[in-house]
């Protein structure tokens, strides 16, 4: 797998939110390690980790799609809907959408 930089900006992931984790209620154990504090009841997950490893998903993303794999991709969140299927229609995906397919 060839490492690429990925422009991965940490002010622009406070700014969508990334850091905001579940409930403390609400965890597993192994999550630990990915969380920095909590705050109001609410997990922050650490962002220099998370950038990491969204970096390296982006290379395994794009290694494949070099090689002509095909992704699906799923949408869960009602908010993100239209940049889901937006996206999914952009890279000539196959889409989940709301527990629906949508080719």
């Amino acid at each position: 797998m060839t490492r690429r930089y990925w422009n991965i900006n940490l002010e622009e992931m406070i700014e969508a939110g990334v850091h905001f984790g579940h409930g403390n209620r609400k965890w597993n154990p192994k999550m630990a390690p990915y969380i920095s504090a909590k705050r109001k009841g609410i997990h922050i997950t650490n962002l220099t980790r998370t950038a990491h490893f969204l970096s390296e998903a982006c290379d395994l993303v794009f290694d494949a799609a070099s090689r002509g794999k095909q992704f699906l991709i799923v949408g869960t969140k009602n908010k993100a809907a239209d940049s889901v299927a937006w996206a999914a229609i952009r890279s000539r995906c196959l889409l989940i959408k709301n527990g629906l397919a949508v080719c």
